[in-house]
């Protein structure tokens, strides 16, 4: 068994890159376990070679050790985060983001949640001295106030237009750069495509709830005619561009 085992390692190190666009991960949790942890694909093709190694692998495992935990390992195309050089910080992309909400809000008269945004920012950050915590606590209440001062539609508008204004992502890029972008500013974590759109863990919550305030910028900057909705499902958030406006501030976490 252990020249079996070791047979698959050395294949998986033969299918893998150092920065393909591909990984295996388990369908329900988004893991990466052993033994493709850390492995990269350069295309679809090998990385679902990779994942019937992969699945081959624990299952022979299981049968030395029944405790061996159980993954459904399917292949998902990342959209990790931009390099270091070309990704905005957070802060940054913090203030991009609020500021060109502020424009939009602005434009279409919200002066309500204008000065929501301001009243919860200004109460927060008597107690944060930190620019990039107080950055994140700007975007943080700017999510919390258009949640709670308009609806869907509304909200939809603004971001459409807070979108067209905003510089955090290059206007030809595709929505999985887009999210690259936001995940490249540490705003979004653990990105991956899924089988009607993409997945992350959220990097910026709030009462419970995850903001998804500059992924849904980033996504309708790229793609103004999408209906983007969110929705959470344990610990991570999931997006499609269809079935929308729903989520566009900020998703429940269950």
């Amino acid at each position: 068994m252990g020249t079996d085992l070791a047979s698959m390692r050395e294949r998986l190190e033969e299918l893998a890159t150092d920065d393909g666009a591909f990984v295996v991960a388990c369908c329900r949790t988004g893991e990466r376990p052993f033994p493709v942890a850390g492995l990269r694909f350069a295309d679809r093709e090998n990385a679902v070679r990779a994942a019937d190694l992969a699945r081959n692998y624990r299952s022979t495992l299981a049968q030395y050790d029944p405790r061996t935990p159980r993954y459904d390992l399917v292949v998902h195309e990342t959209a990790d985060g931009l390099p270091a050089a070309d990704a905005p910080s957070r802060a940054d992309a913090c203030h991009d983001v609020v500021g060109a909400v502020f424009e939009a809000l602005s434009a279409a008269g919200h002066r309500d949640a204008e000065r929501a945004v301001l009243d919860g920012y200004f109460a927060a950050a008597e107690a944060t001295t930190d620019v990039d915590d107080l950055s994140v606590v700007l975007l943080r209440c700017a999510a919390t106030a258009l949640e709670d001062h308009l609806d869907d539609a509304d909200l939809a508008a603004v971001l459409r237009d807070a979108a067209a204004r905003s510089d955090v992502t290059p206007a030809d890029a595709t929505p999985r750069q887009a999210l690259a972008a936001v995940a490249g500013a540490g705003l979004a974590t653990g990105v991956s495509a899924t089988t009607d759109g993409w997945a992350f863990e959220p990097a910026v919550r709030a009462d419970g709830a995850a903001v998804t305030l500059p992924v849904a910028v980033a996504v309708l900057s790229v793609r103004p005619d999408a209906d983007v909705a969110f929705g959470a499902s344990e610990e991570r958030v999931e997006l499609r561009l269809t079935g929308g406006p729903r989520g566009l501030a900020t998703a429940p976490l269950q």
